[in-house]
């Protein structure tokens, strides 16, 4: 991501912080979000986990209780700075935080047994680099679940909203390029619906979906 974007990026989510787990709408996507990736993905209480885009942790943290270690990565210290109080109000120890770039940053030297990102994809322009850098991370046979939204006409941000990069994905053209990249068993499900109802009164419904592929 060039400078300009990703600096707008790490300033906006910054500020934001602090009130983002207020939101009712982030709050359900993250529980549909977690219980999805739990339902499709067979995580052990021995795996090493990376959660890339974590935000304030409201997906890691649901599914830390259920993993070896969970090293939560951002481009916001901001948000990295709630999930760190949080998983210390609720006794995680064994989630970090780290200030990451992967498209900026060489990736962390350790391998994983499960990779995730949810809403974080459509942040990113080069998304078959940031795809390929996942698959050197994994151990063998190890799981990627990427959750965002599918192809939208730009109306789920808006036009105020910096930092959008793609106004969602189509699931198959996604799922190729896992393919091409090396990873196999990909599989792709809805795992939730985001409902927004505009200032005139138009509902309007976002369904999010999940991606699993194995290295």
């Amino acid at each position: 991501m060039s400078t300009s974007v990703q600096d707008q990026n790490r300033q906006r989510f910054d500020v934001i912080a602090a009130e983002w787990d207020e939101s009712p709408t982030r709050r359900e996507l993250a529980t549909g979000v977690a219980a999805a990736i739990a339902g499709a993905v067979p995580l052990q209480a021995d795996w090493q986990a990376l959660e890339y885009g974590c935000g304030t942790g409201l997906v890691g943290a649901a599914l830390a209780p259920r993993l070896g270690r969970l090293l939560a990565c951002d481009v916001s210290p901001g948000m990295l700075s709630v999930l760190t109080e949080k998983a210390h109000a609720a006794g995680l120890d064994h989630l970090q935080t780290r200030v990451l770039d992967l498209t900026r940053e060489p990736p962390p030297a350790e391998r994983f047994d499960l990779i995730f990102s949810s809403m974080t994809m459509h942040h990113i322009p080069d998304v078959a680099a940031l795809v390929h850098t996942f698959h050197g991370m994994l151990k063998p046979g190890g799981w990627l679940a990427l959750v965002d939204l599918d192809a939208e006409d730009g109306s789920f941000h808006g036009d105020d909203v910096p930092g959008v990069m793609h106004h969602g994905f189509d699931r198959a053209a996604l799922q190729e390029q896992l393919r091409a990249t090396g990873f196999v068993q990909t599989s792709a499900r809805t795992a939730h619906t985001v409902t927004k109802t505009a200032a005139d009164g138009r509902v309007s419904r976002y369904p999010v979906f999940l991606i699993t592929a194995r290295a």
